[in-house]
């Protein structure tokens, strides 16, 4: 697992960010393909592919490189996704780098887009909506600064404005 922002990766063109925002710039991860990512076919299985998504929201969410006796606690869950499989993916020695930004931010609910990627290629694009979770009341709650907060910084900018 290799953490990374916008400005540490090189830049394809699904990695930049909106030209408006300076301040706003998508979530790199990236993963390195392993053999056990590989189905019979010899390319990553579609449900590897959402697990790697999964790590990178994980990493997005809840993961503070620098910051010891770090403590995962769940404060989404998800209520839908979304995947388009655009190509192939297979061994390489590169790895991936998938590419998440914030949409659609509402009071207790948000848009993730996540697209793996190596160079200029897509081979997966994902759509999840996203909503604030209480586990002890078990129900949607209103998103807290903080989140929005980091929402704000990996959100692209609404259609129109």
């Amino acid at each position: 697992m290799i953490h990374a922002l916008a400005s540490d990766v090189r830049r394809t063109s699904t990695a930049r960010p909106p030209h408006d925002a300076p301040d706003r710039r998508p979530h790199l991860y990236l993963r390195q393909v392993r053999m056990s990512d590989l189905d019979s076919m010899q390319h990553v299985n579609n449900a590897r592919l959402l697990e790697m998504i999964q790590d990178a929201h994980i990493d997005l969410f809840y993961l503070r490189p620098g910051l010891p006796g770090q403590e995962i606690r769940p404060r989404f869950v998800y209520a839908r996704h979304e995947l388009d499989y655009t190509e192939p993916l297979v061994l390489e020695p590169d790895p991936v780098t998938i590419v998440t930004t914030i949409g659609d931010l509402r009071r207790s609910s948000f848009r993730v887009t996540s697209r793996v990627t190596r160079d200029a290629r897509v081979f997966c694009t994902c759509v999840s909506t996203a909503v604030a979770y209480d586990p002890d009341a078990r129900r949607s709650r209103r998103l807290e600064e903080e989140e929005l907060a980091l929402a704000a910084r990996h959100a692209t900018p609404e259609p129109g404005r």
